[in-house]
């Protein structure tokens, strides 16, 4: 069996290859919906497909990413654009806050019992939840007891007894 030649997974997807993974998947259905047999048919749109798949597996994965890119190190000595040596090491963005996400392994009693936040001029303070104040009940009254039911029952069925004795005298 022949080997085919490797195309270029980025170049298939139209994307560079510092896309991140929310543009790979939004390039792979827009060129999906472009190049589907049963949407679309023509000659070569399934071999086209066929491709647009196969760089879709490759740049779907992490792992099959990044051997990619190390099996197929960029083209041309500069280290930017469509053919770059690959993706800059992302690193965690600065806390924006005083709460970490080490902050969410405690436990409820331990937040609680926790000194409150002090702020440093300038920190960004964390925005108040939107989330309403709990209910607290009303002070009862009569109408919420089953006492002012009952009586409106009672009344109606006067009413109904009154109505039908007035119905067989007359």
């Amino acid at each position: 069996m022949a080997e085919r030649p490797v195309s270029d997974p980025y170049a298939v997807l139209g994307v560079p290859r510092t896309a991140t993974t929310l543009q790979v998947a939004r390039a792979y259905r827009r060129m999906a919906k472009r190049y589907h047999p049963d949407l679309n048919p023509g000659e070569g749109v399934a071999e086209r497909m066929r491709r647009v798949n196969e760089a879709w597996h490759t740049l779907s994965s992490a792992t099959r990413r990044a051997d990619f890119d190390r099996a197929h190190p960029a083209a041309g000595t500069g280290r930017t654009g469509h053919w770059s040596g690959g993706r800059a090491r992302a690193s965690a963005p600065p806390a924006a806050g005083s709460a970490t996400w080490a902050s969410w392994r405690a436990s409820a009693e331990e937040t609680r019992a926790a000194p409150p936040t002090r702020r440093q001029p300038g920190e960004r303070p964390i925005p108040p939840t939107r989330r309403p104040p709990p209910l607290t009940p009303a002070a009862r009254t009569f109408r919420d007891s089953g006492w002012a039911a009952f009586l409106a029952a009672l009344a109606f069925l006067a009413i109904l007894a009154a109505a039908v004795l007035v119905g067989r005298l007359t």
